[in-house]
């Protein structure tokens, strides 16, 4: 019987101790340490003004007050993260509260939201009273709406609040830390110097004494306070989307905050503070930026309309109706007949065609294979399947030289002169090209000759044959003049080719195939020629008849000497 009331009394005891742990008062003092308190009033920062007026409060603390000290930007610079519990909430030491704060050097940014969140959370404001006192000396500056944050942590806390101190700032930052306090039922004090300070922090702590709980229903924190949804149109089935969250400043995109993906069965899910953000959403090739915004004990439902889709499968050949090749597609926007903008790519197989799904529109596919390339235009409907078979039909250029071994160069020219296409190998190899249909013509060289032919793609044509060899031929003989020949050379231009009568001593001979410069070169020979045929005249035996028989032999050796000279002329004239 003993065991039992000892029990019983064991049990009461905690009861009791844990209702008297509860009806204490307790409090946080989140205190402002960014860049900015080393501003100064009347001669001396605020960060000095601020530790003494907190030194004074602790010395006069209730000790029957649990309190607590928080610190934001005291350890680095522009890190929104940099709130630290220095000292957690409990019995008062009032001398390791005073060195700790004396110790504080202003660094950084100014998180109040996140330090608001941190401090609730952390003397569990769902399930006991809690006082929070912020001192500050300016705005927000890294999560959009605190006072939103205040709001929604005071729906869900028991008996929570948080009065606030604004220390010398501006009209507009008086109004947000003015709507903290009141969201959350406490009091707010703008403080201009070093004496309203004190004031107002002696003010706060007797409201922190006197404050006896309120009974509040326990609402249970929502996991989740961001729901994503996406669908090409009203009604229609969820789709697979990417959701980048940040920010909203005034419909920019700010700091980046968290992703929320969603899927075909599945919302994208975030737990944001309170205030107004944009998403970014990627679904295929569409994306959007839409703005929404998170309140207090709400969940923010967002399904995004994106617009509607088809499908296009890329297939490829040599020839039409023949297998299938392996190639390179990369769509872009239809502009007029220009690649606009890039969109995605859908490779092909020998087995399996390029596909890819991308909004309704006009579109264009580059495609490559080989060393062939084709620009094709298409059209994506709703819903639809766009089935784009490509083929590279090879149009034979082969060409006949007179040495086969020397290289020839190609130029393919379009019918507005633009070149096409350049080759260059050897006379006996085949040259192969895949061209859009047209007329075009190409240029053939083999050192200084050159021909061109015209040619035309997509009728009955698909071989071209260019003859190297009548390039430079002999001249033929005009038929309606006698002594006049006509040959084209190779600019295409015309020659006229002659026969020429020299005479030699008393013969004459006629030359023929000359051209006019020939002509005047042969006249030269035979003037020439002539002068020398006088000279032999002037030694025949009939002129010098008082010659002895040996001059007239030497004579007669001359004229066979002139005759063979005649004869070899001739036959180089032929």
């Amino acid at each position: 019987m003993k065991k039992i009331v000892l029990g019983f009394v064991l049990v009461w005891l905690t009861l009791f101790t844990n209702i008297l742990a509860q009806d204490n008062p307790r409090a946080v003092i989140i205190f402002d340490a960014s860049g900015s308190m080393w501003g100064q009033i009347n001669g001396v920062s605020k960060i000095e003004i601020a530790k003494n007026a907190l030194k004074s409060v602790v010395k006069e603390w209730n000790p029957s007050v649990e309190l607590g000290l928080t610190v934001y930007g005291h350890r680095s610079k522009g890190d929104c993260n940099d709130i630290e519990t220095v000292i957690p909430v409990a019995k008062i030491n009032k001398n390791n509260v005073i060195k700790t704060v004396m110790a504080i050097k202003p660094k950084g940014k100014t998180p109040i939201a996140r330090s608001l969140r941190k401090v609730a959370e952390e003397i569990k404001y769902t399930e006991e009273k809690a006082t929070i006192i912020l001192i500050s000396d300016g705005k927000e500056t890294c999560d959009p709406d605190p006072c939103g944050t205040a709001k929604a942590l005071e729906k869900q806390g028991i008996d929570f609040v948080t009065h606030v101190i604004g220390f010398n700032v501006d009209a507009n930052t008086d109004k947000q830390l003015e709507c903290i306090a009141s969201a959350t039922g406490g009091e707010y004090f703008s403080a201009k110097n070093a004496t309203a300070l004190n004031k107002a922090m002696k003010s706060i702590v007797k409201k922190v004494e006197v404050v006896k709980p309120k009974p509040k229903p326990v609402i249970k924190e929502l996991k989740v306070n961001l729901e994503i949804t996406a669908s090409e149109k009203e009604g229609g089935k969820w789709v697979r989307a990417g959701n980048y969250i940040s920010i909203d400043e005034n419909g920019e995109e700010g700091d980046s905050v968290t992703s929320a993906h969603s899927s075909k069965k599945s919302a994208g899910t975030a737990k944001l503070l309170v205030g107004k953000y944009l998403t970014r959403t990627s679904y295929n090739k569409f994306k959007k930026l839409v703005p929404f915004e998170i309140k207090a004990g709400e969940v923010t439902k967002l399904h995004i309309i994106f617009g509607e889709t088809g499908t296009v499968e890329i297939t490829a050949s040599e020839k039409e109706g023949g297998k299938w090749v392996r190639a390179g597609n990369y769509i872009s926007i239809d502009e007029n007949g220009e690649e606009g903008d890039s969109v995605t790519s859908a490779h092909t197989s020998k087995k399996s065609a390029g596909t890819a799904k991308i909004p309704v529109g006009k579109y264009l596919t580059r495609t490559s294979y080989k060393s062939f390339k084709k620009l094709v235009p298409f059209e994506i409907k709703a819903g639809e399947v766009t089935k784009l078979h490509i083929v590279f039909s090879q149009f034979i250029v082969e060409s006949k030289c007179t040495n086969t071994s020397d290289t020839i160069n190609y130029e393919i020219y379009a019918s507005n002169g633009r070149l096409v296409y350049e080759k260059e190998m050897k006379c006996s190899d085949t040259f192969k090209v895949t061209l859009d249909n047209g007329n075009y013509s190409i240029e053939a060289k083999v050192g200084s000759k050159i021909k061109s032919v015209n040619f035309s793609i997509g009728g009955n044509q698909s071989k071209v044959m260019i003859d190297m060899t009548d390039i430079n031929k002999e001249p033929i003989l005009k038929e309606s003049t006698k002594e006049e020949l006509i040959q084209a050379d190779t600019q295409d231009t015309l020659t006229v080719q002659k026969s020429e009568k020299i005479t030699i001593g008393d013969k004459q001979i006629e030359i023929h195939g000359l051209n006019s410069k020939d002509t005047a070169n042969i006249k030269e020979l035979g003037a020439f020629l002539g002068a020398f045929g006088g000279l032999v005249k002037g030694l025949n035996p009939e002129v010098q008849k008082d010659k002895n028989i040996k001059q007239s032999a030497e004579n007669a050796k001359s004229d066979k000497e002139f005759d063979e000279m005649s004869q070899e002329l001739e036959m180089f004239s032929n």
